[in-house]
């Protein structure tokens, strides 16, 4: 398993785009609107449980100790 940054996954999914052809075609592959898919893309929002499923990744939740040696 890779842990991803958002930016890593805005990456994956303008990829994505491009290999779908458009963002109309990827959102209709994906299930989303258009401009929903923009707002990901931009970073206005974040990405929903279809764009990531259509990325073959899914959300993981991470807890990271600040403290050295915790």
């Amino acid at each position: 398993m890779t842990d991803l940054t958002y930016d890593d996954v805005r990456a994956r999914l303008s990829t994505a785009i491009r290999e779908a052809g458009s963002q109309k075609a990827f959102a209709a592959m994906a299930g989303i609107s258009r401009p929903y898919l923009s707002d990901v893309l931009a970073g206005r929002r974040p990405a929903g449980d279809r764009v990531l499923a259509a990325l073959d990744l899914r959300r993981v939740e991470r807890f990271v100790s600040l403290r050295r040696g915790a």
